[in-house]
């Protein structure tokens, strides 16, 4: 080989080793390699685990699952709703923040929230009807035709809740009218249904006065909380004359010792115990805890005939109507520099992946797959259902474990019957009003026609009525 070869050889060698090992930056005008990863800021106080160390786990494996990292920022439940609003406000870097509906329609004519319709519908995951129905998304859908957020749990209902066992055992099939509501909760009182022998049981146990027996009012059509009539003015479907015939129906099983006669103070503890040791056939609270129910008596004494059920509402001259939970929401702020990547996540939320971190945790730390199979760990079981979605919005969602007994029927007549109240600024005094004089009525101290008026008198004076 001749000089001249050997030197352009070994020149195009030393060229070729400055290439392979000397950074991009010094052929690049200084600039990295790579641009780095972004990292959401996600403002929540459900999200993520049940104390800090939990919290960065669940990042973690948000980011092994969707390639995008994120950063938690939880403040304590007490202070969360100022503290979202100010951040909201004063435009803090924020991409993924989460709000409840209340929140949502306060905030909204603020234009804080970059629509997400166009994003909605072109997701393989959120446009599935399958998985969200579009009369969910077409409920969140604002005036001006656009959606603004995207639902971040099934938020259930509520619904009355029997002891199945006690109603087959005295001969009743389940009840469909007021009437027969009436019947069945009188032989849960005076037939001796838990066989003791004894006179010590109560047809129906609720709390706060009347704290979700929305579907009784439902069979007159009537939602909790307020509603528009014709002129657009707020009204309170349970503060009307028509809502008498509930009131009297309520008042006439507290007189005739079918209803559990401290409704008034009931705290939920105390009309959950009264249930499940065997006080009361009947109560009314929500969805989930149809399950909890068979599973906290069973757990306690696997021999136990307890058997709670989820009820189909009464129907009367308003049809069947239950209450559904306020929906949570989850929503990326007009200035978030990564919409598409904050978006990404709230797509995920939705996939089976997205639905088993929401439900149960982290792989390896809350959970482990064994051949094919969901085991849950100590922790996992210590912590399950407080990762942020007890039961996900998913339509498409198959529990691993499987769902606790009764739960899938009582969802199913959850999502056929309930829907959620108006939101209004004016719930705390929905509720200080209504169940005062509700507490008058049914306790007989006052007529339902007087009650009535003293509530229309008090939303006037509240400057809610006009």
């Amino acid at each position: 080989m001749k000089l001249f070869d050997k030197k352009r050889c070994l020149i195009l060698g030393l060229v070729l080793l400055v290439l392979l090992f000397c950074p991009a930056h010094i052929f690049a005008g200084g600039e990295q390699e790579k641009e780095e990863i972004p990292t959401l800021i996600w403002l929540t106080n459900v999200q993520g685990g049940t104390n800090p160390e939990d919290d960065l786990i669940f990042q973690k494996e948000i980011e092994r699952l969707t390639g995008v990292k994120v950063k938690l920022i939880k403040p304590p439940a007490p202070e969360y709703d100022t503290k979202m609003t100010a951040m909201l406000a004063t435009g803090e870097p924020l991409d993924i923040v989460y709000l409840l509906d209340s929140h949502f329609d306060a905030l909204w004519d603020q234009h804080l929230f970059e629509p997400l319709t166009d994003r909605i519908m072109s997701s393989k995951v959120l446009s599935d009807p399958e998985i969200i129905p579009m009369s969910e998304w077409d409920r969140i859908r604002r005036d001006d035709g656009d959606i603004y957020a995207v639902f971040q749990k099934f938020e259930q209902g509520t619904l009355p809740i029997v002891r199945a066992d006690w109603m087959e055992k005295l001969g009743f099939a389940p009840p469909e009218t007021l009437d027969e509501y009436y019947e069945l909760l009188k032989a849960f009182t005076f037939q001796d249904p838990d066989g003791n022998g004894k006179d010590d049981t109560y047809g129906l146990a609720l709390g706060f006065t009347i704290y979700e027996s929305s579907g009784f009012f439902g069979a007159y059509g009537f939602m909790k909380g307020f509603a528009k009539d014709a002129a657009g003015n707020l009204y309170a479907p349970h503060a009307t004359e028509e809502a008498i015939p509930v009131y009297e129906w309520l008042a006439k099983l507290y007189r005739e010792g079918i209803l559990e006669p401290n409704f008034v103070t009931n705290k939920s503890s105390n009309f959950r115990d009264l249930f499940m040791t065997d006080k009361a056939g009947m109560t009314c609270y929500w969805a989930a805890w149809v399950g909890m129910f068979n599973q906290m008596v069973k757990t306690k004494n696997p021999d136990s005939p307890f058997k709670a059920r989820g009820l189909v509402p009464p129907k009367g001259p308003g049809g069947r109507l239950l209450r559904a939970g306020s929906d949570g929401l989850m929503v990326i702020p007009k200035w978030s520099e990564h919409k598409d990547l904050a978006f990404k996540i709230l797509e995920f939320w939705h996939t089976h992946e997205g639905c088993v971190v929401s439900c149960f945790g982290e792989l390896g730390h809350d959970y482990n797959i064994v051949d094919g199979k969901y085991v849950m760990t100590e922790i996992g079981e210590a912590s399950m259902g407080q990762h942020s979605a007890p039961q996900p919005k998913s339509l498409k969602w198959k529990n691993p474990f499987g769902e606790l007994e009764g739960f899938d029927e009582a969802a199913e007549i959850i999502r056929k019957y309930a829907r959620p109240e108006m939101v209004t600024p004016y719930r705390a005094q929905w509720e200080t009003i209504v169940r005062s004089e509700a507490a008058k009525i049914i306790l007989g101290d006052i007529s339902a026609e007087q009650g009535i008026k003293n509530m229309q008198r008090r939303f006037k004076e509240e400057g809610i009525y006009k």
